[in-house]
């Protein structure tokens, strides 16, 4: 059966290869006239060719273009549709044209049935390609603790770091996962898989005179995070050698006191430290390094065929114990279980908070799943108490060593593994809104650096704590430009801005645990700062000598968007004591200091232009590079006239370098005119944030690969956390404020339906459904049980399990505390009227916990 189908799909491409008028190939498609006679076969050959194209959902266009490669074609015919493998089976991902392999399953099935117990829409989460993009677009695989990029040489582990000061980046480790299959001849085929979902890499490779078919995964565990997996299966007609290689690069030139044992036959202890920590006080950093290039799990002949397994464990991490103990258990487990667990980790994750999409533009699902999968690889899930998490850098944990030596940090060096304002700003809002634990991580990745933060103030003459422009390991500046270091203090107020979003959007027990671990230090440390900072005088307030987010301007008076943001952190402590009388705050005359301070602040206007400068003496006939003044309006909501707001886009969209770094600009100028309700300038907008999204498997750079200068930082997680803004803030018209939450969705470019999955306000959890008429609210958890969320201006409560339906129009979340409160009953719709009482509630509360219970 299987050679009968294998070679009815080689001629198919055969003949689909000759020219379009050509009669065989003409004849392919023929269809004759007239009907069969009675007693012949029903099932032709062309309808069975038909339903082996139907039962994947491709098309005779998709395979018509594939036939003209013939080396994509002898992928696809040797692996064409219902042909069973014992290796691998091939199934269809149902939003593209091409093809996923599942090296788990033994029988073809739908992608989307292999997810049907997570409740997870699996489109969009499979990037496929024939062959590999340049070396910088390779595709992460990190689970926030280590992660190296697909194939590479090397493995980055999160707070390793070497160089003194501004010279501190991410100190390189040698890959020893990187396993590949070389073939002298060249003859084999290749097919990769991206599987975001499962956070799985997949390389299918086949050889065709030697009857091999070898896949390989590659993944970075998430469940045991001090772990690199490489799992290679091998399928052969007769056992012939294979030539396996590990791309493990040159000695580390940041590895000092380096040391090598052979524990036993397969498994080699590497251990070393940093050659020069940031500072002088800093003790160096020792790693522990276990691994094994490639060991023997299984071997078996299934029809007629030699099936044989291999793995390849990578174990790092700063305590031994721990990295010893997780590579034993490995190599102990059954490869399949290995798998499994990371896989359900992975699937948690998604299962927590996602977004999807229903449209033609199949495309959009995989650059917002891209987005998602390329920031979360750099997050770890929970604390490492041995290693705390440092934070987000711009080009993710799988970047940030010193590539190029000649210089110092910088885009060229990825950013050297620096935490900026991206984190606080760009990244953590959008992630937020699905994984509040996550944004926890990050703001506690500030509150570690406080003491620091506090000596930087005190170093340059003000009180309370100034962040640096770049973070690293110990929280002094690392950033090797001097003008930024000197003058981007606008970092310290973001940070603020991260800390004031997250109590906005957290139940009230939340808020009060991150408030008294450190929060509330925080905020009354950079208000203290700003305090300082501020120049007083009878005309009103001033912030002096600054560089706002637009770098082209620098040492600058007044820039609008430090002041207001400046003003933002002076009056956070004022709204924590008005709402949280339970921590211990300062005394009401230094809260009542700082709010009196933020009033007075100069806030630039232009009457008679009516529209924002950037800062006192800004020329319109400058240009910047990128979103400064845009920012006001969003993400940091000053209140504005909607003719200054259309102003503030126009004047600036002009001004803006089209091929400046996309750290915001383009996302904001999205949410902006969805805010004014141009959707058709939205969507320019937000067709220029696509540019910067590059090759087959969605790797984020700062600016399109195709700029004067080139795409300088990759895997770009700001320009990820961007298109996430644009996603859920623009198009989904999300509103972060202090007492309430705002949706004002649109449907997004191309798409007739489409999700917010699990998103978090207040304890509670909801999904959001958009398409042309109508919102959707289900809710389908909470935390607590001692308040209710309230949709509109209705008396009345959501109820667990319930969907709620309203027009598409604005809706306001608001919070109602009820101190002994017990299960509700009632719903809230615009008109508040309950949709069931009685016993037909009980009847579907009973139905909708059934389902729940038996899917």
């Amino acid at each position: 059966m299987t050679s009968t189908v294998q070679k009815r799909w080689r001629w198919i491409g055969h003949v689909l290869r000759r020219q379009a008028e050509d009669l065989t190939r003409v004849a392919l498609r023929w269809t004759p006239e007239g009907k069969r006679k009675k007693g012949r076969p029903k099932t032709t050959w062309s309808r069975t060719v038909e339903a082996e194209i139907k039962e994947h959902g491709i098309s005779w266009g998709v395979i018509e273009k594939k036939a003209q490669n013939r080396d994509e074609w002898k992928v696809l015919a040797l692996c064409a549709p219902g042909i069973i493998r014992t290796s691998c089976a091939i199934s269809k991902s149902p939003s593209t044209d091409t093809f996923c392999y599942h090296l788990e399953s033994k029988k073809c099935i739908h992608y989307k049935h292999t997810m049907r117990k997570y409740n997870i829409n699996t489109c969009g989460h499979i990037d496929l390609s024939y062959s590999l993009p340049d070396e910088k677009f390779m595709p992460p695989i990190g689970n926030g603790h280590i992660a190296t990029n697909v194939l590479g040489d090397t493995i980055y582990m999160n707070g390793f770091y070497n160089g003194y000061r501004e010279d501190s980046h991410r100190a390189r480790l040698q890959a020893t996962t990187a396993v590949d299959v070389q073939f002298d001849d060249g003859l084999d085929s290749r097919y990769y898989a991206l599987d975001m979902l499962n956070g799985i890499f997949y390389q299918n490779i086949y050889h065709p005179t030697q009857n091999t078919s070898i896949t390989i995964m590659y993944f970075a565990h998430r469940k045991y995070d001090t772990l690199l997996v490489t799992h290679v299966s091998v399928q052969q007609i007769a056992p012939t050698d294979i030539r396996f290689i590990c791309r493990k690069g040159g000695f580390s030139q940041d590895v000092a006191n380096f040391s090598e044992v052979k524990v036993d036959n397969s498994t080699t202890y590497w251990s070393g430290e940093n050659k020069r920590p940031e500072t002088d006080d800093l003790e160096p950093m020792r790693f522990h390094h276990v691994w094994t290039e490639k060991v023997h799990l299984s071997e078996e002949f299934i029809n007629g065929s030699y099936t044989s397994n291999w793995i390849s464990i990578t174990s790092i991490g700063t305590d031994k114990e721990k990295v010893f103990s997780s590579y034993r258990k490995t190599l102990e487990m059954r490869h399949d279980e290995l798998v499994n667990q990371h896989k359900q980790e992975w699937n948690r994750i998604w299962k927590n908070g996602h977004i999807e999409i229903h449209g033609d533009d199949k495309e959009l699902q995989m650059n917002i799943h891209a987005a998602f999968y390329n920031i979360l690889s750099s997050l770890p899930q929970k604390q490492n108490v041995h290693n705390p998490f440092i934070g987000l850098s711009p080009g993710g944990l799988s970047r940030g060593g010193k590539i190029n030596p000649n210089k110092t940090g910088g885009p060229s060096n990825d950013y050297a593994g620096h935490v900026y304002w991206d984190m606080d700003t760009w990244i953590m809002p959008p992630n937020m809104m699905f994984h509040p634990n996550l944004a926890r991580l990050m703001i506690n990745s500030r509150i570690r650096v406080l003491d620091t933060t506090k000596a930087n103030a005190k170093g340059t003459g003000y009180l309370g704590a100034r962040f640096p422009w770049e973070q690293a390991v110990t929280g002094i500046e690392t950033c090797p430009w001097d003008l930024a270091s000197k003058y981007q203090v606008h970092v310290t107020a973001d940070v603020s801005y991260a800390l004031r979003q997250y109590i906005f959007i957290s139940s009230k027990d939340a808020a009060i645990d991150m408030l008294t671990n450190g929060g509330l230090s925080l905020a009354l440390e950079i208000a203290k700062f700003w305090e300082s900072r501020v120049n007083k005088t009878d005309d009103g307030n001033n912030i002096l000598g600054v560089m706002g987010p637009d770098e082209y301007h620098y040492n600058i008076n007044n820039s609008v968007f430090t002041n207001y943001n400046a003003k933002l952190s002076l009056m956070l402590p004022s709204f924590l004591y008005d709402n949280y009388k339970g921590i211990d705050l300062q005394n009401k005359e230094e809260i009542e200091k700082y709010k009196k301070t933020a009033r007075k602040l100069k806030i630039l206007f232009d009457e008679r232009k009516r529209f924002h400068p950037q800062f006192e003496g800004f020329r319109l006939k400058d240009k910047i590079k990128q979103s400064d003044v845009v920012l006001l309006g969003f993400p940091l909501l000053m209140p504005m006239d909607p003719e200054i707001r259309r102003n503030d886009l126009v004047v600036y969209e002009k001004m803006t370098d089209q091929f400046g770094p996309d750290t915001g600009t383009w996302s904001m100028h999205t949410v902006g005119w969805l805010e004014l309700q141009d959707e058709q300038r939205a969507q320019d907008m937000f067709k220029m944030l696509l540019r910067n999204i590059n090759g087959p498997f969605k790797v984020f750079s700062e600016k399109p690969s195709n700029s004067p200068d080139g795409p300088r930082c990759v895997n770009f997680i700001t320009g990820a956390g961007g298109l996430l803004q644009a996603v859920i803030f623009g198009y989904g018209g999300i509103r972060i404020r202090e007492s309430q939450l705002d949706f004002n969705p649109h449907l997004l470019p191309g798409v007739n339906r489409w999700a917010m999955k699990g998103l978090k306000y207040k304890g509670f959890e909801f999904d959001v459904s958009v398409n042309q008429s109508y919102i959707q609210i289900t809710v389908i958890n909470e935390s607590g049980g001692q308040s209710a969320l309230t949709i509109q201006s209705s008396s009345k409560n959501t109820q667990i399990g319930m969907t709620y339906t309203f027009e598409r129009g604005k809706l306001v979340f608001t919070m109602e505390d009820f101190p002994n409160r017990t299960q509700t009953t009632g719903v809230n719709t615009a008109s508040g009227v309950d949709k069931c009482v009685g016993f037909e509630t009980a009847l579907l509360l009973c139905i909708v916990t059934c389902y729940h219970i038996l899917s």
